[in-house]
């Protein structure tokens, strides 16, 4: 290789990591590497040249796509690991788990590749796992799977089931508290406290009950007048007021229109700031799967907000609550005082159509049946 050529092969790999500093995993098609500016447009021989000793020193990763062929960036301290590697089978064996990157490669899948003897490749796997080049590993999809992948990265969380999983086994305990977290913080979010109290019934002014009336009965009703507290005689049985009846603190939905419902941003920063899961790195694609577990099971729904997407609680429906996953749990806003509460009748939109006979009645009517039941 001439200066020249390697000048322009240095300049062309680091033109391509300044590409791609914002995303390591670019690819680079021939029409990407033209428009670096690096060689000169016409001059295809010479890019190809480039690009095949950037690929003989393992720098340029071939990725074959359906368009074409095009190129991965591999760093410089990756690519020195192939010259660790002793013969061909080494070279194969680690070309394809370095292809898999975090997802790990399955050992009978490299042999279907490679068409190679199992003996063949069990020790070209042990010599690069005496390198400390791969390592073992099992996935929570399949635990008798041997998968391998490379020493200086982690599996992803497909493999190992991120959070969710301890040693491999699905931990439900952890998943149900961090449920009732978020679904406690949407609820009380998405909705408020009414704790006023009803309103007094006001007595009539202009026929009270009881009382004797000062004047002329003749004259109050030729002048048809509010009569004052003070013309009506006061007596042990005047009419009063009846006490105001104190309602039970509840939590009622919010009104139509409201925009700040918790968006998936809000309820994550919840859960870190709470530090219920110590020790657990929780991104915010863990929290969505957690909502979307709890969207399926009817307890939560979306709500559009604009360009946001926020959650609030489902009012569970008294009259088919068999819809929901959990209907005696505490996701009722308002809890069950007597069976007369929840008659399906009280909140029948066609409740005056309803008789015996017609259209709609009691003896036909489904969500009367299940509330009998």
């Amino acid at each position: 290789m001439d200066e020249d050529t390697a000048s322009l092969k240095t300049q062309l790999y680091a033109a391509c990591e300044e590409a791609c500093s914002g995303d390591p995993d670019r690819l680079f098609t021939q029409e990407d590497l033209t428009a670096l500016d690096v060689v000169p447009p016409k001059d295809i021989k010479k890019l190809l040249q480039l690009i095949q000793h950037l690929t003989n020193e393992r720098l340029f990763a071939p990725v074959h796509l359906v368009s074409g062929l095009a190129w991965r960036l591999r760093p410089v301290a990756e690519a020195a690991k192939y010259k660790q590697l002793t013969n061909h089978d080494q070279i194969l064996v680690y070309e394809i788990i370095d292809a898999a990157g975090a997802e790990g490669a399955w050992q009978q899948d490299i042999k279907r590749r490679l068409n190679v003897q199992d003996n063949a490749l069990r020790k070209a796997l042990k010599e690069l796992e005496t390198k400390r080049l791969v390592a073992q590993f099992t996935t929570v999809e399949n635990i008798s799977k041997k998968m391998w992948i490379k020493a200086n990265i982690k599996p992803s969380s497909r493999a190992t089931g991120g959070p969710w999983y301890t040693d491999q086994f699905l931990d439900e305990a952890f998943i149900e508290v961090l449920q009732s977290v978020v679904m406690s913080f949407i609820k009380n979010e998405g909705s408020y406290l009414s704790k006023g109290g009803r309103s007094t019934r006001s007595v009539s002014p202009v026929l009270p009950k009881k009382g004797v009336i000062h004047g002329a009965a003749s004259e109050a009703a030729i002048k048809s007048k509010k009569r004052a507290a003070e013309a009506i005689s006061g007596g042990d049985d005047a009419a009063m007021a009846p006490p105001a009846k104190t309602r039970k603190t509840i939590r009622l939905p919010l009104p139509a229109g409201y925009m700040e419902y918790p968006t998936t941003e809000q309820i994550t920063a919840n859960i870190q700031a709470a530090a219920v899961a110590k020790g657990q790195p929780l991104k915010q694609e863990h929290v969505q799967e957690l909502i979307d577990v709890l969207v399926w099971d009817n307890r939560v729904e979306e709500v559009r907000m604009g360009n946001r997407v926020g959650y609030r609680a489902v009012r569970i429906s008294r009259q088919n609550p068999s819809l929901y996953s959990k209907p005696g749990d505490e996701d009722f806003w308002e809890p069950r005082s007597n069976g007369l509460t929840t008659v399906p009748c009280g909140k029948c939109p066609v409740f005056d159509l309803c008789e015996e006979g017609g259209p709609v009645w009691a003896g036909g009517c489904e969500y009367f049946d299940q509330w009998l039941s």
